[in-house]
């Protein structure tokens, strides 16, 4: 009885995740307004948001452990769950040239830089600082690349410090009023307000509860709680990705399908580890360090294989799911 009821409060709390991020990306997507660029790139960073509200839950809970696992459990779902389901729904999906040029590096240099932190069992300090030194470059590079007068010249320069401001608060509030006056379903500044505010809440707490759930779970079913974190939690946290990716596939935009997941895996990479790393030491366990880290790099460089082909093919998805499923096996030594 015990397991049910920690478990039906696990999979409440997954659930309230991903409404929670659900809110803040449609309320940040109308701030934005109607450009596709922008929306995605919301929508990769609110589908990083429940990745990063149970990592920080896990270091303040005292399970530090925790965070690793759960960061590679979910960039190996973004990987090898979400692309193999999108791939199969798709039947073919084409790698833009822009993923290509920009994406790509971004997501190598993350794994690239996570795997030797991560090699000697434990990210401290200032690897994390490394880490949110990364992701500043990376949002930086993100937000020039989408086609609008801003350039890493002048977002860092004196001369930008000096008169940027002005500018940018100029562009966001006519983006913000052309947002709101936007068709379809109006929002109006309150209503964005709340929906952000009330996701925000929405995630702390069920990162509080899930954290604490799926402890309870793994010592009922003396099972490793970095285990379960990994594929359980990692799953779970992945499927706003999957769910962008499908709404994306029903538009027939499948061009569109792997920017999500290169942005959503790189925020992993740099934003959450590195915000998990300034709170406290994470340890990386066996299974994390062992099983969970190899299959994560041989998974980026599957994608990357697939990348350079320009296309992923659904025999391709259901290989990319197949590995998946050897992940598992692996993680719980079913073979």
């Amino acid at each position: 009885m015990e397991l049910i009821i920690w478990s039906l409060i696990f999979i409440i709390s997954v659930a309230a995740l991903v409404k929670a991020a659900n809110w803040i990306s449609l309320a940040a997507q109308r701030v934005v307004g109607g450009d596709t660029e922008s929306d995605f790139a919301v929508a990769a960073v609110a589908a990083a948001l429940p990745e990063l509200a149970v990592a920080t839950a896990a270091v303040l809970q005292d399970r530090p452990e925790l965070a690793v696992a759960i960061i590679i459990g979910s960039s190996l779902a973004n990987i090898l769950m979400v692309i193999g389901a999108s791939a199969l729904a798709a039947k073919k999906i084409t790698v833009k040239n822009d993923y290509f040029d920009d994406d790509l590096p971004f997501f190598a240099a993350g794994i690239a830089l996570f795997y030797f932190i991560a090699r000697d069992g434990q990210i401290v300090f200032y690897e994390g600082l490394l880490m949110l030194g990364a992701f500043f470059v990376y949002a930086i590079c993100m937000l020039t690349a989408s086609r609008r007068a801003l350039t890493p010249h002048g977002i860092i320069t004196p001369q930008a410090i000096k008169n940027g401001g002005a500018k940018l608060m100029e562009f966001v509030g006519a983006r913000i009023e052309r947002s709101l006056e936007a068709g379809g379903e109006k929002y109006s500044l309150w209503k964005i307000s709340l929906m952000i505010a009330g996701g925000a809440l929405v995630l702390i707490f069920a990162s509080h509860f899930a954290v604490d759930s799926l402890v309870n779970v793994s010592d009922i079913l003396l099972v490793s709680a970095t285990v379960m974190a990994m594929f359980v939690l990692g799953f779970g946290a992945a499927l706003p990705e999957l769910s962008g990716n499908l709404a994306v596939i029903r538009k027939k935009q499948h061009e569109l399908v792997l920017g999500n997941i290169f942005a959503s895996t790189a925020l992993n990479l740099f934003l959450v580890v590195g915000m998990a790393a300034m709170l406290a030491p994470l340890p990386i366990d066996g299974a994390t360090l062992f099983v969970g880290l190899p299959f994560m790099i041989a998974a980026a460089v599957l994608l990357a294989v697939s990348a350079f082909s320009r296309r992923i093919s659904s025999g391709q998805g259901l290989i990319y799911l197949l590995v998946y499923f050897l992940f598992f096996a692996k993680l719980f030594n079913l073979f």
